[in-house]
């Protein structure tokens, strides 16, 4: 792929699977690049920088904006990614529209943005750690970057995964609502800080997920009272079920993404026995039970309606079907 002729070398690539025309024109091949671009062998990811195409589509969303901070990586001195590139690299969720910017950090106290790159000022203490071949921000400070300058959903889905009982990869993050708070109050004033504050303020390290999290504004968004999250209860059997969401007193009870999740992805066995876990539930409670997905939740007005349905109460507005 990418040799214009069978008898031509291959384009030099990087770790990251990226072409640099730079690369190229010292090898000779140049003319190489031009015909694989016409061909579509290659496609442009920054000026300059081209990834191969390969058999399925082309990178979207959070892989497109990796692939692109890695090529503006390749044009930098001693590149440090930041703010919500860091994030994505330390394994956080992307909710949301994701930004065509990427983030690095700045050599000093000043930032900028240019040519497609955020630069976001170095503090004092500022972490920076060692991946690999890459350089970046630590998770707190990366999330922290990111409730200042992203929508709210999506900071409290990367907060919710930084500070949550998740596995990213292989571990688990490493970093606790505390300690965000604690570096909010030492860096307190800046400009965005109760963006972060607001963000902060809705954390839960109980969240398991997005959906989760998405969720949870959409209760305080359509004024449903505020609910317990992973509430155990003991069956009459012995056993200890958890609970996405419960309202106890209202008896009402949530599965974000409940038996949904397994359309023709998990036996029938394992739906049967969610619906099994949910009878046992509603006979020992005598709670409602509501399941939902991630567009009813995105879309909100689903949810809401499903919600009111149960018995719930809101003081938003939000007609009945």
């Amino acid at each position: 792929m990418t040799s214009g002729s069978d008898d031509s070398p291959p384009l030099p690539i990087d770790r990251q699977g990226l072409i640099h025309a730079s690369t190229v024109l010292r090898a000779g091949q140049q003319g190489q690049l031009v015909r694989a671009v016409r061909d579509g062998e290659l496609q442009r990811v920054r000026r300059g920088v081209y990834s191969p195409v390969g058999a399925g589509p082309p990178p979207r969303g959070a892989d497109h904006h990796v692939l692109t901070a890695f090529a503006a990586a390749a044009q930098r001195d001693h590149p440090v990614f930041a703010g919500y590139t860091s994030a994505l690299l330390h394994g956080m969720p992307a909710v949301g529209a994701v930004p065509s910017q990427v983030t690095f950090l700045a050599s000093g106290a000043s930032g900028r943005i240019r040519n497609g790159v955020i630069e976001v000022g170095r503090r004092d203490d500022t972490v920076v750690e060692t991946r690999g071949d890459i350089r970046l921000t630590s998770l707190a400070d990366a999330v922290l970057e990111v409730g200042r300058r992203s929508p709210l959903v999506t900071a409290l889905a990367m907060v919710d995964a930084a500070i949550g009982p998740r596995l990213v990869g292989d571990r688990r993050p490493t970093c606790t609502l505390e300690e965000l708070v604690a570096i909010l109050d030492r860096r307190r004033p800046f400009r965005g800080s109760l963006r972060v504050a607001a963000v902060l303020a809705r954390a839960d390290p109980a969240a398991e997920s997005p959906l989760q999290s998405l969720s949870r504004l959409r209760f305080e968004e359509y004024g449903f009272p505020p609910p317990l999250t992973q509430h155990e209860l003991a069956l009459a059997d012995g056993r200890i079920v958890r609970l996405d969401f419960a309202w106890p007193g209202l008896g009402v009870w949530g599965e974000a993404d409940g038996i949904a999740r397994y359309g023709g992805q998990r036996a029938a066995a394992t739906v049967l026995e969610e619906e099994r876990r949910a009878e046992a539930i509603r006979t020992m409670t005598g709670w409602r039970c509501v399941r939902w997905e991630w567009q009813d939740a995105w879309r909100g007005v689903p949810l809401a309606r499903a919600l009111l349905d149960a018995g719930l109460t809101s003081s938003g507005r939000v007609r009945r079907r």
